[in-house]
């Protein structure tokens, strides 16, 4: 045993040799390692990282819930369009996506938990006023304040994991996405079932002052807590010019964020609904299987965080496994659709989502990447682009999903019940995801290894006339 270890530790050894040499490669420094903290100090920000996990928990909730489990409430209730339910999901994805730009410079530069505070009291004022209103466009309004709180969370979350855990980034993330994705689960089948018995705005504004309870225990720590020193000089877009120039961040871009976008409009969007139209699923069976797209996901971050961890901190295959999934679940779903009604063909559908679900289960590995191939003090810079990309894409998805089902609105409404979609027009929704997402497994496969060392080398590259760099 201690043999075969040997063999398979220089293997590893003799393929890092050949990664670049030059002064860019070196293992990720923490911003302001935990050592440095006096005992109390690390007592007290492991209680505030612990409270951000709780708020990323909560963020969770509000991504998922909304339009996705209460589609068919909201519409009725309010007499909306598909695309008008949609885009009170697609107004949140915007944001939040536009924020990650800005708040990856501002992590950056003021740290973590100064932009989480920040961030949690935009997101407390919108939640609770969601489910207080009786308007669509102060729906909307509460939707996008909420979109640029919880736009704050997630990159606070990670500049203070490679703060506090440096040496166990990979590790420590899956544990924070297993978390979050919890609170994900949360706002599938037990909201829907709650907002069953009492009303989706009870069940949301519980959920809201859950969020504001959190607030408040992060201010009375504030003064409490050490953190990091403010970075001298001025916010700066050149770091996201120089980012959207990095040939394997657009990698990431055009092959995991287009899939999961994808995923995460199924899943927020019109997946339950599908389910319910076109699959032969009852609402509860269509309610567990969105409830099992987000804890599939959250148990295999914390599996994949290890994986990696154990295999010599290898990234590129299980990016590529990744990416390869979305293609596998798209594709089934088209075929079933082609094949007409037949006995299974829901189990088919409710598998196929199990499996496109799987590319949101490497956050550790794509978190790991954007760091990896990029200038060190840019970790938040880098990830925000990432992020931003991957929102971009669940809001472009839905906004087009939401556009389609509007195509077919011919198709009978009920008196007293929901809009019914044809199968021809999901049908063309997951035709056109099938084709998308065989491109983006072919643009994963240009993904460097890095072993887990930083391979930033600034290297000059022109494409298309375009300057790019590695």
């Amino acid at each position: 045993m201690g043999t075969y270890s040997s063999k398979r530790q220089k293997r590893i050894e003799n393929k890092q040799q050949h990664l670049p040499h030059n002064n860019m490669l070196y293992e990720r420094p923490a911003a302001e390692p935990v050592q440095a903290l006096a005992k109390s100090g690390r007592r007290f920000a492991t209680i505030m990282f612990a409270l951000a996990i709780v708020m990323y928990f909560i963020v969770n909730i509000q991504r998922v819930s909304i339009p996705g489990q209460l589609f068919d409430s909201l519409q009725s209730e309010l007499s909306l369009t598909a695309s008008k339910v949609a885009a009170l999901g697609t107004a949140f994805m915007y944001v939040y996506a536009g924020t990650q730009l800005l708040v990856g410079l501002m992590v950056d530069k003021y740290g973590g938990m100064r932009i989480l505070a920040g961030g949690s009291l935009l997101m407390a004022i919108g939640a609770l006023a969601f489910p207080l209103s009786n308007s669509y466009w102060m729906l909307v309004a509460s939707r996008v304040l909420v979109g640029i709180g919880s736009g704050a969370t997630y990159l606070s979350l990670v500049k203070e994991t490679d703060r506090l855990y440096p040496h166990n980034f990979a590790m420590m993330m899956g544990l924070c996405i297993l978390i979050g994705y919890t609170g994900a689960g949360l706002g599938t089948m037990p909201l829907a079932m709650a907002s069953k018995a009492f009303g989706w705005r009870n069940c949301l504004l519980a959920i809201a002052i859950i969020g504001l309870v959190t607030l408040i225990a992060i201010l009375a720590l504030w003064k409490k807590v050490s953190r990091p020193a403010i970075r001298p000089g001025k916010l700066s877009f050149r770091p996201h010019l120089e980012g959207f120039t990095n040939v394997n961040n657009l990698i990431e871009i055009f092959s995991f964020t287009v899939n999961y976008g994808i995923y995460f409009a199924i899943l927020t969007v019109f997946g339950k609904k599908f389910l319910m139209d076109a699959g032969g699923c009852g609402e509860k069976m269509a309610s567990f299987t969105s409830l099992l797209m987000m804890l599939v996901p959250a148990a295999l971050n914390q599996i994949s965080g290890l994986l990696t961890t154990y295999s010599g901190n290898r990234r590129r295959p299980f990016f590529r496994i990744m990416n390869f999934f979305p293609f596998l679940g798209c594709g089934l779903i088209t075929v079933g659709l082609l094949c007409g009604p037949f006995a299974g063909r829901s189990i088919l559908f409710m598998a196929s989502y199990i499996i496109l679900c799987m590319v949101a289960g490497f956050t550790p590995i794509t978190s790991s990447l954007a760091r990896e191939t990029n200038p060190a003090e840019a970790t938040g810079t880098a990830i925000g682009i990432i992020n931003f990309g991957a929102y971009i894409m669940v809001a472009i998805a839905g906004t087009i999903t939401g556009l389609i089902l509007d195509m077919f609105t011919g198709t009978q409404v009920s008196l007293d019940g929901p809009v019914v979609y044809p199968s021809s027009a999901y049908l063309t929704i997951f035709g056109l995801f099938t084709v998308v997402t065989a491109l983006t497994f072919c643009f994963s496969l240009k993904m460097p290894e890095t072993y887990g060392k930083n391979i930033f080398n600034n290297k000059k590259i022109k494409f298309l006339g375009m300057s790019l760099h590695s």
